[in-house]
């Protein structure tokens, strides 16, 4: 029998798409370009060292277009904790993305402020941003992967990502996003979640995310997409994060992700955001972090050899 503090199952979502039919009247959707230009940034300062923290900065597009946002470059980006201002340095092989020094973390509890000068549609403007760190509400004790896929239902690359570790008592959010070998998975392939139904508490094999990878995901994110091989590290991470991040994460999913229809519902008129500054989008959030790896041996390994009823795997 299954405990609050044991999880045992994994729920699978099946998705359909209906058909609409039977209108008998031509309907034309028109659209508009934006009478503006966006400066899109997204900043996450973590407490590890191991990697450099990042800021990338890009321009708003039409909503229709399908296209890469075009880099803001040459911005002078900095961040700073009351006491210390920490220069960030735009990567000379990846336009619009500015790297921290080497071995800069945040450290929980400690209020950050960004300050962006960046030139957007001819314009130099000054961005800027506050974020606080929280203690960590999270630890991963390990992470391990279940093949789920089948030929019944033509799915050949779905895998089943489950977590164990312990949830802190307090109301905490949570960012989840992963690394496969040396690709960080972007927002889009990354969720956010509440520990509503398990604050407090040991997680036992919890099924916190999946992992579809598909030809059209690789064409979409690169190495983040590829079919899993023996061999390969994915890292799962677990960040910390404050609401208001937590808020602006489901506003952006809701809008952009799929989760909304736009021809059969409204859509926001923008998420919310914590950049101030003339004509800002995206978000600033400090956030502290935990995470463990698994090496694949076996990609194609059945889902029901590896539930581990009694203990994390390797245990």
């Amino acid at each position: 029998m299954c405990t609050s503090k044991q999880i045992f199952s994994v729920l699978l979502a099946c998705f359909c798409i209906a058909l609409l039919g039977g209108c008998s009247e031509e309907v034309q959707v028109h659209t508009r370009n934006m009478d503006r230009t966006f400066l899109v940034v997204e900043a996450m300062l973590t407490d590890q060292n191991t990697a450099p923290q990042r800021v990338l900065l890009t321009e708003s597009i039409d909503f229709f277009v399908e296209e890469v946002p075009p880099a803001v470059s040459g911005a002078q980006v900095s961040v700073s904790d009351g006491v210390n201002v920490y220069s960030f340095i735009e990567d000379p092989a990846e336009s619009g993305c500015y790297v921290g020094p080497a071995g800069f973390c945040g450290t929980p509890g400690v209020t950050y402020k960004l300050e962006i000068d960046a030139t957007v549609d001819g314009e130099l403007n000054h961005y800027e941003a506050f974020s606080t760190m929280e203690e960590p509400g999270f630890r991963v004790d390990a992470v391990d992967y279940m093949y789920a896929g089948n030929t019944d239902t033509q799915i050949d690359s779905l895998w089943t990502i489950a977590v164990w570790g312990q949830d802190y008592e307090s109301v905490n959010y949570y960012y989840v996003s992963a690394k496969l070998n040396d690709a960080v998975f972007p927002i889009g392939l990354s969720l956010a979640l509440d520990d509503k139904y398990f604050n407090g508490q040991k997680v036992f094999c919890f099924p916190i995310t999946t992992l579809y990878q598909t030809a059209a995901t690789r064409k979409s994110y690169g190495d983040c997409g590829k079919y899993l091989e023996t061999g390969d590290v994915f890292t799962l991470n677990v960040y910390t994060i404050p609401k208001d991040y937590y808020d602006f994460y489901m506003g952006f999913v809701s809008s952009t992700v799929g989760a909304a229809i736009p021809m059969l519902q409204s859509q926001p008129a923008n998420c919310p955001t914590n950049i101030v500054g003339k004509n800002a989008m995206g978000y600033f959030f400090a956030c502290s972090s935990s995470a463990a790896s698994v090496t694949i041996e076996e990609p194609l390994r059945p889902y029901y050899k590896k539930l581990f009823p009694f203990g994390p795997p390797n245990s």
